[in-house]
This record gives C-alpha cells, structure tokens and sequence, in this order.
C-alpha cells in the first residue's frame, strides 16, 4: 500500500521541477499540516460561498471578490501553496499525509490550469452562471438568528458590487474573444429577466423571511422583513436588470456564432483543460469519442436484449415509444412526480447495509426545483451539513410532469440520493481526522462516476423488478454514453448544435434537447459521468477477480468511498490496498 501511494508522490514530484525551483529544505510532516490548515482557511474566506456551502457562517455576509486585483492576488496564493506542498520532506509522512499532499497538490494545479475556461464558462452560463449561484447560496444559508437574517440582507445589499465585479471580468473576456455562444446568452438572459421580475413575495431570495423562528422577536421581524423588501427593490432587482442590459446590449452583439469551444483563441487547450478539471484525465477528446461511439453500441444491445425479454419484437426506438405513449408511465401532476420519487428513497434506505458498511448521518429530502430554473436547469443534488443544521436535497426537475415518464425515475432516484451522490458526498463530509479541505474535494468524474455506477446497483436494492424500469436504468447509462459522443463532437469536432440534436435525438429520444445546450454551455463537464463509471467498474471487476470467494462488495464499496472524492488516478492504489489486505487475511 505504501508503494503504491508513493509512487504517485514521485510521478507528481517529476513536475514539479517544470514550475518552481526547490528550496533549501523541505517541508517537514507538522508544516504540511500547517499548510493544510491555512489552505483551509484562506479558501474559506478567499470563497464565501464556499464557506457557505460547508456551514461556516462567519463569511455569510458577503460574496467573492471578482475584481482583477483580487483574482490576481488569488492565483499568486495558490501559487504559493503549490510551492509549500510541492516540495514535502516525504520521510516522516504518514499514508494519509501522503494522499492529502497529492490531493492538494492536484487541486491548485488544476485550478491554475483551468483557471480562464472555467471563469468563461461558468460566468455566463444557464446551467451555472453568476445568477444561478446567488439563488442556490441564498438558499443554503441559515435562518434561525437575528444575525443570519441580517446576513442575508447584507448580501442582497452587496449584490451591485458583485454584478459590477463580474460584469468587468466579462468585458476582460470579450476583450480577449472569448465568449459564451448566443445561445446560451440568450438562456441566461431569459433567467435573469424571470428572476428580476418576480415579486418580493414570489422570490426565493426572501422564502426566509416568510415565516421566522419563534426566538425572533416581532419587533426584529418586522424589520428585517421590511430592510430584506427595500435591499430586494434597490440592489437585487436594479443590479439584475443591469446585467440583463449588458448580456443583451453588450455580449450578446459579441457572442461567439460557433457553439463549439474550439472556435475561440486557444479552444483546443481550453477544452483539454476543462477535460482534466472534470474528468481528472488527459484522455484526448478523440479517443473519448470514439469510447462513446462503442458505449452507444453495447448499450443499445443490452436494451435491445431486455425489449425482447419483454416479447417486444420490435426496435429498442420503437419499445422506447411504446413505453412513452404509455398513459401509465406518465404523471399527472408535480406532487405525483415527488411522491414517486420518495418512495423510491423509503424502499431503497432499508437496504444499503445489503451493500454498504457505512451510510450517512445527514438526511436527504426531495423538492422541486424552482421555477425560474426548471426550464434549463437538470437535476441535482445539494449537499447538507456534517453537524445536520441543514439537510441534503434532491432537486428533481418535474417540469411538465405530464410529459415526463415513471421508468426513469427509479435510476434517477439512486443517483441522486442513495446510493449515489448523497451517500458518496454524505460520507465524505463526514469523514474524520483528515484535512478539512478533502472533505470537500471535488472531483467530478468520481462523484458523477460513483453516482451513474449507483444506478447498476438498483436490482441488488430491491428495484428494477420488471422490463420497463431495467431498461429505465439503460437508457439512463445510454444518456451518458451519448454525451461523450456529443460533448466532443461540439467542442473538439466542430459540430453545429443541429447535428448534436440529430444524434441526440436519434439515440436518446425520450431526452429532452434541452440537454444540448447544457454541453454547450459547460464543455467537458458532461464527460465526467461516464468516465467516472468506466474506471469503478473495472476497478470492481479487478477487484472480483483477484480476490474470487473472498471478493466482498461492501468491502469493495468502503474502499472506494473511504477517502472522499479522489481524482481517478489514485482511486487504483486505494482498491489494491484492499485486494492486498483482503488476500493478507487469507
């Protein structure tokens, strides 16, 4: 096991040399702790809505400098910190000290890399966007004191600064040619308009401030209540139609006319580095088209395969339909979508120990997404608190539940919640004696990876029990397998957004097109799923067939969930720990 995290410091370690020139003596095991330590805090504060996410409340009152100066002064820190973890005095490390500094050393690394793509595409975006990170913060926040509630308020207040702060990154970006497409310009820009045009009563900026905690007193109520209405008036909805009016008046006139990534100044390497900060590989995004051509082609045999199980005699298109034309695989309204859903979580909670030596502490419900979003936006998770002050969630995208079908939701449920991307997040937040910042490492082709390899898990689970929701889960599979057809082809193969809807829709009918200009707007994040998946199933596979007899799947899971989030890369020597020390026991 030592060796095989070792080798990974001296892999790292032969990059090194290329950015920084070694100091005089390394970092011993207490200041890499150190370093850990004050990597944390500085993130915290350098990313209030980080800070946010995590419960630490004592950023909540304000949001992250955009500003050049402040961007700059960011970098020069990572900068600094990659230095400091770069150059660790191995000798006196422990395993677990090991990981942390090749984690963290793979996280500035990557930030610098990808720094100017991902500022480009999650600025301007329907998916992300600036906007959409307002309302998912606001909605993380506490409610339950005096001070909370002025937090809120304070932000709302700041909100000016922060939309002028972005709006000068985006003229940095238009200055340079690097911009978003139209279309997704214009998504946005429907977005703000439905978020600015909602009344205070309406908004989810002020759902707090309908109903305050007894503590409060009447008197404190009514003023904040009255101070939220004025900040909401004044800055939210004057700042929000100030960005509408510089997307719409301004970019827009300058958005690129290709969809594509690879039509800006530096797209090829822009993309490669969006693939490495989503994926956690250099794969080449040729060889991830061709991978998804071949996934496309075993998926839709193995739905083909279950059709015929069923006695359909016709084409996997054609049981697709039939199961579409269903009345009875549709729903009749939101609240029906929600219940279904939830009760797929209340049969499937009962079984994990089936398959898991640990679940999480947190809790996790089922809601909706809001309104202005539902349109453009798919669903999500939403992590909770170690300490349960705020609970997971399930957004579930029930617009127009009626044209929406029951056999995908099963799989969709596993994903989401448990097995997938709560009991993989839930676990990692929770996690003990190791560094603050891995807790909260992010690595999205092994939590979207884990959460789509979750969805194989549903016949073991107690779901899955007939042809309809079996070739539910495949058509979800399938769905991934497509993105990495389609991601690729717009960004890498100059494909229009036409050909990408054609292919999609020839391939994923049931999938609303929407989904495109999700890709569109965010390159290469749509890769990670499937990626992510690929590498566990093969890990699994190694595992089962090193170990045979001994093989135990809840073993299999805890290694791979015992650290948190890693990259892909040093997922390996964590199973071959446990094929190792599973074969010790023999």
């Amino acid at each position: 096991m030592f060796f095989a995290v070792f080798v990974v410091s001296i892999s790292a370690s032969q990059e090194r040399e290329k950015t920084f020139p070694a100091p005089a003596v390394g970092v011993s095991s207490a200041g890499l702790r150190q370093t850990f330590i004050d990597y944390w805090q500085w993130r915290l504060a350098e990313s209030p809505e980080l800070a946010t996410r995590v419960g630490a409340a004592e950023h909540n009152d304000r949001w992250q400098d955009w500003s050049k100066p402040a961007r700059d002064r960011n970098r020069a820190r990572r900068e600094e910190f990659l230095r400091q973890v770069q150059y660790v005095s191995p000798g006196n490390l422990t395993l677990s000290e090991h990981l942390s500094a090749d984690l963290l050393e793979y996280e500035l690394k990557t930030a610098l890399e990808a720094e100017r793509a991902l500022d480009l595409v999650q600025q301007v975006s329907q998916s992300d966007g600036l906007h959409n990170e307002v309302f998912e913060i606001v909605d993380q926040m506490p409610a339950r004191t005096v001070r909370d509630y002025e937090n809120i308020i304070a932000r709302l207040r700041a909100l000016p600064l922060y939309i002028d702060q972005s709006i000068d990154l985006m003229r940095e970006q238009l200055a340079a040619n690097r911009t978003q497409p139209a279309v997704v310009v214009n998504l946005m820009i429907e977005q703000v308009v439905a978020q600015a045009g909602a009344s205070p009563d309406q908004s989810p900026l002020l759902e707090a401030f309908k109903a305050f905690p007894n503590e409060i007193s009447a008197a404190d109520q009514n003023r904040l209540r009255t101070e939220a209405r004025a900040a909401y008036a004044q800055q939210f909805v004057g700042s929000w139609n100030r960005l509408e009016s510089f997307l719409r008046d301004t970019y827009l006139k300058q958005a690129r006319p290709e969809i594509g990534l690879g039509s800006i100044p530096d797209g090829a390497q822009a993309y490669a580095s969006l693939i490495r900060a989503y994926t956690t590989t250099r794969m080449p995004a040729a060889e991830i088209h061709q991978l998804g051509l071949k996934e496309v082609t075993r998926i839709e045999g193995e739905m083909g395969r279950v059709a015929r199980e069923a006695g359909f005699t016709g084409t996997v298109a054609q049981f697709e339909r039939r199961l579409a034309d269903d009345p009875a695989m549709h729903f009749a309204s939101q609240d029906e979508m929600l219940q279904y859903a939830r009760s797929v979580l209340a049969r499937v909670e009962p079984q994990l120990p089936r398959l898991f030596k640990k679940t999480p502490r947190m809790t996790v419900g089922v809601r909706p997404i809001a309104p202005d979003r539902e349109a453009a936006t798919a669903s999500n998770y939403t992590a909770g608190t170690a300490d349960g002050s705020r609970p997971a969630w399930f957004n579930m995208n029930t617009y127009r539940p009626t044209e929406q079908t029951k056999y995908t939701i099963d799989s969709l449920v596993l994903h989401e919640t448990v097995p997938g991307h709560h009991m993989q997040v839930g676990l990692s937040r929770e996690l003990e004696g190791i560094p603050e910042f891995r807790k909260m490492f992010r690595a999205a082709s092994f939590s979207e990876g884990w959460a789509l390899y979750a969805e194989s898990l549903g016949t073991d689970l107690g779901l899955y029990r007939d042809p309809a929701t079996h070739f539910g889960q495949l058509a979800s599979e399938l769905f991934r397998a497509v993105r990495l057809v389609v991601d690729t082809g717009i960004h890498s193969m100059g494909w229009s957004r036409d050909r990408a809807r054609a292919y999609f829709s020839e391939h994923v009918p049931a999938q609303s097109l929407a989904e495109v200009d999700r890709y569109i707007a965010r390159p290469g994040q749509a890769l990670s799923y499937k990626l992510g998946q690929i590498e566990i199933q093969r890990l699994r596979r190694k595992a089962e067939q090193s170990l045979g007899t001994k093989f135990d799947v809840r073993d299999f899971h805890d290694a791979v969930l015992r650290n948190g989030a890693l990259p892909l890369d040093l997922l390996e020597p964590q199973v071959d720990a446990y094929i190792a020390a599973a074969r010790g026991a023999e």
